[in-house]
């Protein structure tokens, strides 16, 4: 397998790891090679693997299991498709996506609060406290913003709503590490951010379905206007 070129590194290695996996007809529960020897595999930085397998694990296709390996999660024909993926990843694209999470995600935390069980509140809860030990220790956050909404999306029982956000997982996940890598030296507007999070949560935890509706408009009107995904 040739090394690979230096653009879009990491969304390169997440296409060649997901055509090794489908090239070896790989199953749900298979085990992948290591860090090292997928880096040496393909040519490129530990760094960037760690990226690849950072935004793979996010979106369900891959379980990174400390201590015991790389484990096949889910196999989704269309999850970093190379059109999708340029398509969505162009910055002329940022604000359609937005909009199109406008329409969902609003819906969506109404639904959540309807349709959500005790364990998508615990879940829900435990991202939030990653998250908020995350911003009191100067971290990031970014990987527990988008846990928060993707348990929120899933928790809608809905297929089709689920199936539509994991398509835009990827552009998504990468517009909020650069956002939360923007915000780290801040702490006032990283506190923001997750009281918004920690209110939408109330309103689901509370079956308060409007309000949480509402509670997502505004966090995304928020996000529009601090220009950030």
């Amino acid at each position: 397998m040739k090394s690979i070129k230096r653009t879009k590194l990491y969304e390169e290695v997440m296409l060649q790891i997901e055509e090794m996996i489908r090239a070896n007809g790989m199953k749900e529960g298979d085990r992948l090679q290591s860090e090292k020897e997928l880096a040496t595999l393909f040519g490129v930085s530990r760094m960037a693997i760690r990226e690849a397998l950072s935004a793979l694990q996010s979106v369900g296709l891959l379980e990174v299991r400390h201590g015991s390996g790389i484990y096949i999660r889910d196999i989704n024909e269309n999850l970093t498709n190379p059109i999708t993926l340029k398509l969505l990843t162009g910055k002329e694209n940022l604000l359609n996506i937005l909009e199109l999470r406008m329409g969902l995600e609003t819906e969506a935390a109404y639904l959540s609060a309807i349709r959500s069980g005790k364990e998508d509140i615990a879940k829900m809860e435990d991202v939030l406290e990653k998250m908020s030990f995350e911003v009191e220790s100067g971290g990031t956050a970014a990987n527990e913003d988008f846990q928060f909404h993707h348990v929120l999306v899933q928790s809608t029982r809905n297929p089709l709503f689920i199936k539509v956000f994991e398509t835009i997982a990827n552009v998504f996940h990468e517009g909020l590490r650069s956002s939360h890598q923007i915000f780290r030296a801040s702490y006032g507007p990283r506190l923001v951010v997750l009281e918004e999070h920690r209110l939408i949560y109330e309103h689901i935890k509370n079956r308060e379905a409007e309000a949480a509706r509402e509670a997502m408009r505004k966090h995304l009107d928020n996000v529009k206007m601090r220009g950030l995904l």
